[in-house]
């Protein structure tokens, strides 16, 4: 009697474990077949890059730039630095934006300028140029911009330890990110010699 129910038991656990591995075989094959592949984005950059610079990244930095100061007057040093839970969050806000903007200025599509709008200062390239180095060389473009991009999480992260040495540091860091991509863009090039 013992020998049937062991024989009888070894077939229904090899039964178990057949009927187990088909319906995992036949739920693999169904979840791989009715999964949906994820969408592609699809950027609709309507702003420009020059809107971008106006709108986020200019206000931003000059937010986390003026932020911190020392100013030496005939009274004395004057030390300026947030102190508040609403000055940190100002700081905070704009090193997002800043974080943001550097994703948003590398959507393919998106232009330098409005058709027609020119540079009028006269120290810098026109937009069409400055677009045309870029879609030369799209590489060296994000790499600059990913170089903002580390400058403010430096910031973000000086706004969340309320760091005001580090947002210092992290307004160093944004400039040199910005005059990097200035120089290779912006300004005109020196002529060859």
């Amino acid at each position: 009697m013992t020998r049937r129910w062991s024989v009888g038991r070894s077939r229904l656990a090899e039964s178990t474990r057949r009927w187990l591995s088909l319906s995992a075989l036949v739920g693999s094959v169904f979840f791989v077949t009715c999964a949906k592949k994820e969408p592609e984005a699809d950027y609709r950059p309507t702003t420009t890059i020059r809107d971008l610079m106006d709108g986020m990244v200019d206000p931003a930095a000059d937010t986390i730039w003026n932020s911190v100061s020392t100013t030496i007057t005939k009274k004395g040093t004057e030390e300026k630095a947030p102190h508040t839970e609403e000055e940190w969050s100002t700081v905070r806000h704009s090193a997002i934006a800043l974080l943001e903007a550097s994703n948003l200025v590398q959507i393919p599509g998106r232009h330098v300028a409005m058709p027609g709008q020119k540079n009028e200062q006269g120290i810098e390239l026109q937009p069409e140029q400055i677009e045309t180095l870029i879609n030369q060389d799209r590489q060296a473009w994000i790499t600059l911009a990913h170089g903002l991009h580390d400058a403010a999480t430096q910031a973000l992260q000086a706004a969340d330890s309320k760091d005001p040495t580090k947002v210092l540091e992290s307004g160093d860091a944004i400039d040199n990110a910005c005059e990097h991509c200035h120089q290779r863009y912006w300004y005109p090039h020196p002529p060859a010699k």
